[in-house]
């Protein structure tokens, strides 16, 4: 898929994932930090979440992202709340990251862990960590057994590392890291932040490219997830945030 129709697309977006201001707050709450903590927000995009965090935290964050035109946002955002001197950007894949041993009390990853899978993040960024420093994720989890084969369908196909919280806590387990806490996200928070603004963008480009077929299908791909999300209701699948502590 072309680079600059992706960024259109969800550039304007306040939140790319779930969640909300108001989670990652109830979140950040449940961490035991220092005054002024060391925090690394992994697939940053246009960074609500640093922005967040930077307020909450009175500490420094490193944003990292890999589309260099969601750091410039990000960077603009921070210069008008004058909380330049506290987000650092930087562009870099997540499986490239190479920062020393011991550099953040938290490392924080919404909606981007599908890419390395949660025992490659709890693996490969152990080091990163303070001693008893955290892991933040949020990820897309299987709710239930059974589950419709509509919604199935999609979560397996859209998200194919997609896994139950049991999986997951057997991983936090296997890597010697200990579950503080999980969280479900309201689906109400994503569909504000989310899915709202991102069907009102989707409705606006295939005014834009007609009938460009690449784009309408990946536009559909899109307007799909929206679809399974609101007629599923976080009832078989939905994204939960953990908080894990090394």
């Amino acid at each position: 898929m072309d680079d600059a129709f992706l960024t259109d697309l969800y550039k304007d977006i306040p939140k790319l994932g779930t969640g909300s201001p108001k989670i990652i707050r109830k979140v950040f709450e449940m961490l035991q930090l220092p005054p002024k903590p060391s925090i690394l927000d992994v697939g940053c995009a246009t960074g609500l979440s640093s922005i967040e965090l930077a307020k909450i935290s009175d500490g420094s964050i490193v944003s990292l992202d890999i589309n260099q035109t969601y750091l410039d946002m990000l960077e603009a955002k921070a210069e008008a709340q004058n909380l330049s001197h506290r987000i650092r950007t930087l562009k870099q894949d997540m499986f490239t990251m190479d920062f020393e041993d011991g550099a953040f009390d938290v490392i924080w990853a919404e909606n981007v862990i599908f890419r390395i899978g949660v025992m490659g993040a709890l693996k490969s960024w152990k080091r990163f960590l303070k001693t008893r420093g955290y892991i933040v994720i949020s990820t897309v989890v299987k709710l239930k057994g059974i589950v419709p084969d509509e919604a199935r369908n999609y979560w397996e196909r859209s998200y194919p590392g997609v896994t139950t919280h049991a999986k997951i806590e057997e991983a936090i387990e296997n890597q010697d890291y200990r579950l503080v806490d999980s969280l479900l996200i309201p689906t109400s928070e994503t569909m504000e932040y989310c899915y709202l603004p991102l069907e009102k963008r989707i409705r606006e480009l295939r005014e834009i490219h007609g009938a460009n077929s690449e784009f309408n299908a990946f536009l559909d791909l899109n307007q799909e997830e929206i679809d399974i999300v609101r007629k599923y209701d976080s009832e078989f699948y939905g994204s939960v945030f953990y908080i894990i502590q090394k």
